[in-house]
C-alpha cells in the first residue's frame, strides 16, 4: 500500500485508526478497511505498540510474558506510509515511554513501559533491555522526529482535532508546541498523551476536565482510553470527543472516517 499512494489520489477526506498495540491483526483489519477509502489519508492515532499481556488476554490468546509481538511490523509499515505521504501519526504514552527508555535511559519509565508491554515490544526488535537496539533506536528516533502530539484535520469551518489523550488546552494549541520535544512537563508525563480522558464516564457523558475547542472546530478523536464500543463524550459546550479505542474483548476495530466537508461517519470493523 505505501508504494501506491500518490497524493493526486487524495480528495481531501481522512480515515482515523485507533491504537494498534503492536497487534498485527488490528494492523490489517485498518488496511484492508483502507482500500476501501483509496482516496483518504490515514491518521494513526498513537500506542502503535505494546502488545501487553492484559491485551492478550482480553482476545483470549496466552499472556506469554517477554514473548515477541507485532510492534517492528506495525512500526515499519506506519513509517512507510507516512513516508509514501499517505498517513500522519500522532504520539502516543507507550511511544513516550519507549523513546525515554530506549532513547534517554530513563530508568522510572522504563520500568513502568517494560510492565505494559514494552518487554514484549523490544523482544520484536530482538532486545531484552541491555546494549544497544539499532533498529529499534531508529524507529522511535523517526517517530519523534515525525509523529504530533496532536494534528488538524477536515475543512476550514469544521476542523477536527487529533490527539492521542485529551485535547490541548486553548493556551497549549496557541503555542503551535506539538511536536515529541515539546512535551511537557520534563518527564513526558503530558495530559495530551497521558490524561485518561473520561475514565468510568458513561457515554455520553459532560465532562469538565475535557479543554474546549479552538474556533471553527466542531470535534475531537481519540484514542488512550478502551471502551466498550466508540464512546461520545461531550465538554461544556456540547462539542463531541470520540473515543475510538473499543476493548479487545469487544473483537471490533473502531475507524472514522472524516470526509471532505468534515462529516463524521463511524465504522466498527469486526476482528476476524
Amino acid at each position: 500500500m505505501p508504494n501506491r499512494w500518490n497524493e493526486t489520489d487524495w480528495d481531501g477526506s481522512w480515515l482515523v485508526i485507533p491504537d494498534l498495540h503492536g497487534y498485527a491483526a488490528r494492523l490489517n483489519v485498518a488496511l484492508k478497511s483502507a482500500q476501501h477509502f483509496r482516496a483518504s489519508k490515514l491518521v494513526f492515532l498513537g500506542d502503535l505498540i505494546d502488545d501487553s499481556p492484559r491485551r492478550r488476554v482480553a482476545r483470549r490468546a496466552p499472556p506469554s510474558p517477554g514473548a515477541a509481538d507485532d510492534s517492528r511490523l506495525v512500526l515499519e509499515t506506519v513509517r512507510g506510509l507516512v513516508e509514501s505521504g499517505r498517513a500522519e501519526v500522532v504520539l502516543g504514552n507507550h511511544e513516550v515511554m519507549a523513546a525515554a527508555s530506549v532513547l534517554d535511559d530513563h530508568r522510572p519509565l522504563m520500568n513502568l513501559w517494560w510492565k505494559v508491554g514494552g518487554r514484549e515490544a523490544a523482544a520484536s526488535y530482538g532486545w531484552d533491555g541491555r546494549g544497544n537496539p539499532p533498529a529499534l533506536r531508529a524507529h522511535l528516533i523517526w517517530l519523534r522526529e515525525h509523529a504530533r502530539l496532536w494534528l488538524e484535520i477536515g475543512p476550514p469551518g469544521a476542523r477536527i482535532l487529533v490527539s492521542h489523550a485529551t485535547r490541548p488546552t486553548p493556551q497549549r494549541y496557541a503555542s503551535r508546541l506539538n511536536r515529541a520535544t515539546d512535551l511537557m512537563p520534563s518527564d513526558g508525563d503530558d495530559d495530551v498523551v497521558w490524561f485518561p480522558l473520561g475514565l468510568e464516564s458513561d457515554n455520553g457523558a459532560r465532562l469538565r476536565s475535557l479543554p474546549p475547542l479552538p474556533p471553527e472546530f466542531i470535534a475531537s478523536l481519540h484514542g488512550h482510553m478502551e471502551t466498550p464500543d466508540l464512546w461520545t463524550l461531550l465538554d461544556s459546550e456540547d462539542n463531541p470527543a470520540y473515543q475510538l479505542d473499543v476493548s479487545p474483548a469487544q473483537q471490533k476495530l473502531a475507524l472514522i472516517l472524516v470526509n471532505a466537508e468534515g462529516q463524521i461517519t463511524p465504522h466498527l470493523t469486526p476482528m476476524k
